[in-house]
């Protein structure tokens, strides 16, 4: 319990200090990470980035759902990101979910270009409303060349205020909407 209320503590302060990289002062509640993870087919053994993974609560649910899966988490605050690191230790994932503290840019650029080892699934809680446009279009430009031919690229916001831009650059996008989280939120699904 103790650990809990660290964590939530810890998300608060970042999102509270850092709106614009958190775009929450709560973590991610079940019911987003549900729709979030859905498509994630259990016998996943390919790679899936997770950017903006925060404290780790999709992450965790990840991780035990797709036990076969190689997945990297990135999350630019060092704080959050040690505190999903302590996370996936405590739950003993550790070994399987590598913690990357870096811009998602840098991250994804790592796979731009590649012919094999890109990432089957991009799951974002990145605050695209949050971010200057320019970046925004950057990073879903950087997303959509990332992923490997046939992935899927999912993100959620607390606004439609994005779905023209993540149309524009995915053919196939597909849009839901997780009332029950708190504050309510919409996931996109979107493919090449």
């Amino acid at each position: 319990m103790a650990n809990m209320l660290t964590t939530h503590l810890n998300f608060f302060w970042a999102g509270l200090l850092k709106q614009s990289q958190t775009g929450a002062l709560v973590p991610s509640q079940r019911f987003l990470v549900a729709k979030m993870i859905a498509p994630v087919p259990e016998t996943c053994e390919g790679l899936i980035i997770e950017l903006g993974a925060g404290t780790g609560a999709l992450t965790l649910r990840l991780a035990a759902k797709c036990p076969k899966a190689r997945i990297v988490a990135c999350e630019i605050n060092p704080t959050l990101a040690r505190e999903c690191r302590n996370s996936l230790t405590r739950a003993g994932y550790d070994g399987r979910v590598e913690v990357v503290s870096a811009a998602a840019e840098q991250l994804l650029a790592e796979y731009v270009g590649r012919k094999t080892g890109k990432p089957e699934f991009v799951i974002s809680g990145i605050p695209l409303g949050h971010m200057d446009g320019v970046r925004a279009r950057h990073l879903l430009d950087i997303i959509r060349q990332s992923l490997a031919e046939g992935g899927m690229y999912i993100q959620f916001q607390h606004s439609l205020l994005d779905r023209k831009n993540i149309r524009t650059r995915f053919v196939q996008t597909h849009t839901v909407p997780a009332l029950l989280n708190f504050p309510p939120a919409v996931v996109y699904y979107a493919q090449n």
